[in-house]
């Protein structure tokens, strides 16, 4: 209720320590994040509607995302409030991320005259509504029955999924010989180990439906949190001379 709603330091996991750590790691993730959509938006005005704005609004959205991932886990330790489904919204990021790798793949210039983007877009299109659905189930299922292990098991499981995906269209990318050395071509090696990080956060609840303790998983989901936003850094730098450039 609204009227229960209390600020004040709430550990996580009545762990200081941890609750330390989360909150610089969740604080770093939130201020990168949204530095990243805002050179995303940046870069969506600067290029109008040419065949890259949708690459960079999936970008936008996946900073604004990651910030309110970070947001989020912010607002458990400094109030009451409390947010299980968080990890489904990491589970979104992932997803956002591999659509932008997918994005990435059809912009380039050999990949687009080598294949058109239309062909099985039946079958993609469906997966993604697919992969979609999964997001959606994780975040209210948990909002609405709680952390249990059949969600954090589709959770996990839908983080793998979402991550091959990607990393298919990536390696895709990249092993054309071609494109080597591109603007196009280099934010797809920045993107990579971001969705790799990212990935890894929900994914890694799988071992709590293996039985590990959630504790011990919770520092290393953080430690997972830290490094995307590390990774994702990089990738800023990288919109912002794209921007540059224009």
């Amino acid at each position: 209720m609204a009227g229960d709603l209390t600020f004040g330091l709430h550990l996580v996991a009545d762990n200081p320590n941890l609750t330390f750590i989360a909150f610089v790691g969740l604080v770093l993730l939130t201020v990168i994040a949204a530095r990243f959509g805002a050179y995303a938006y940046l870069n969506i005005r600067a290029t109008g509607m040419d065949a890259q704005r949708v690459l960079w609004e999936y970008l936008l959205y996946v900073g604004v995302v990651a910030a309110l991932y970070g947001a989020v886990g912010i607002l458990e330790i400094v109030s009451s409030i409390r947010t299980p489904y968080k990890n489904g919204v990491m589970l979104a990021v992932v997803l956002l991320l591999a659509l932008s790798v997918r994005e990435i793949y059809f912009n380039a210039a050999l990949s687009t005259g080598a294949e058109d983007r239309s062909n099985g877009f039946a079958g993609r299109r469906l997966l993604e509504v697919a992969f979609v659905g999964v997001v959606a189930t994780v975040v209210f299922g948990v909002a609405v029955a709680g952390v249990v292990r059949p969600l954090l098991a589709l959770q996990g499981l839908g983080a793998l999924a979402f991550a091959g995906y990607g990393f298919w269209f990536g390696r895709r990318q990249t092993a054309a010989a071609m494109v080597q050395g591109t603007m196009i071509d280099s934010l797809l090696r920045h993107l990579l180990p971001v969705m790799a990080f990212a990935t890894l956060v929900p994914a890694v609840d799988l071992a709590t439906v293996a039985g590990l303790d959630r504790v011990v998983v919770m520092h290393v989901q953080i430690v997972f949190v830290i490094m995307t936003a590390t990774a994702l850094m990089t990738a800023t730098i990288k919109l912002r001379q794209n921007l540059a450039s224009l």
